[in-house]
């Protein structure tokens, strides 16, 4: 078994005509998100040609590329094997877009790729190292529509007025909720021409968000894949069916375990795990979403007090980190510290119930 670069290497020189586009392929594009590609992809405003990997690698300041520290070394080796091979050497890609809005607390990103003989991918980046894309992420539980999530839907209605036919759409952990959001609230001629949206561990939605008919145009067009010791893909509201694949580090893209070119698969998602995120899930829709918005809000403003921007920053010096989140949460008012504990004591005694009720199956 190996994980998405040891497929390039065994496949990667095959063109999409010799060996069909896949589930892995689409795994690929969802990662090459993350990459920085604002000096080197043209955006929608631009209307300028699209580039390939091959003239990106040629003309492009690769050292802001790979800015990403999380997956920094792991992208420059997805990047050479890209390189190396006829599959994807040549894509070409178009439309870039990032934005991070601190004030409205939103990090979104996004670029079109057009593999060669295959229909265009809309790819949405997911959450990247910055404080600000996990906040985002944990207002999940409480704001609708997120600014990210705005965002998505502009941009792939954009984008599909510029594409002349069918296309697909993925993301990857936040990047997979936007593609399934973007989709739902697409233009009606927009929305009839994507043929598969893929949610790559992605988490789900409040149950507003399923009010109507919007989402049911599109649901069988979804696809969820999720590691076996899913997290974030399980959380919130999810009506579509999933596969499940295996994982070492689980969320992580680059441990996804590949074999004969597919996703080696697993039955369901790990039992343990599965009983942790139904407690999560009963936890955050018995909160009233006043205290929802009580945890999350209160939870980044002691982070925030540590002064770091990025959660690479955070790790880097943890315990000084840790001690000054600990003094934060002390030096709040005594009615807040009262609701969180409250709210973590409801917490722990539904999962508590959880472990209590599967010991008595």
């Amino acid at each position: 078994m190996g994980n998405v670069i040891d497929y390039l290497i065994q496949y990667g020189d095959q063109a999409f005509a010799e060996r069909a586009f896949c589930d892995v392929d689409v795994l690929i594009l969802a990662q090459l998100s993350y990459f920085d590609f604002g000096s080197a992809v043209p955006t929608i405003a631009q209307h300028k040609k699209s580039v390939t990997l091959e003239e990106i690698d040629r003309t492009a300041d690769l050292s802001a590329v790979f800015a990403d520290k999380w997956y920094g070394e792991n992208n420059r080796k997805l990047w050479n094997a890209l390189l190396a091979g006829r599959r994807f050497r040549t894509m070409r890609c178009n439309y870039y877009r990032e934005r991070m809005e601190e004030e409205q607390e939103a990090q979104f990103g996004a670029v079109t790729f057009f593999p060669e003989g295959c229909e265009p991918v809309v790819a949405f980046r997911g959450t990247d190292d910055s404080v600000v894309g996990w906040k985002e992420d944990f207002r999940l539980a409480f704001r609708k529509p997120l600014a990210s999530q705005e965002m998505s839907s502009v941009y792939l209605n954009q984008v599909g007025c510029k594409l002349p036919g069918a296309f697909m759409v993925c993301g990857h952990s936040k990047g997979g909720n936007l593609a399934a959001y973007a989709a739902t609230w697409a233009e009606t001629g927009v929305q009839r021409r994507i043929t598969d949206i893929y949610s790559l561990d992605g988490p789900g939605f409040l149950p507003e968000v399923f009010e109507g008919d919007s989402y049911e145009q599109i649901r069988s067009r979804v696809h969820r894949i999720l590691p076996y010791s899913s997290l974030v893909g399980m959380l919130l509201q999810n009506y579509e069916q999933y596969e499940v694949g295996i994982g070492i580090l689980q969320h992580d893209a680059f441990t996804w375990q590949i074999e004969d070119g597919k996703f080696v698969k697993a039955v369901d998602i790990e039992a343990k795990q599965k009983r942790m995120n139904e407690a999560l899930n009963q936890w955050i829709f018995t909160l009233p979403e006043e205290e929802r918005q009580l945890f999350v809000e209160t939870l980044f403003q002691v982070i925030d007090q540590t002064g770091v921007t990025t959660l690479t920053e955070f790790s880097e010096h943890w315990k000084e980190n840790l001690k000054s989140c600990l003094k934060s949460l002390k030096s709040l008012d005594p009615e807040t510290r009262k609701r969180i504990r409250r709210i973590i004591k409801i917490l722990l005694e539904i999962y508590g119930n959880t472990l209590r009720g599967e010991k008595e199956k």
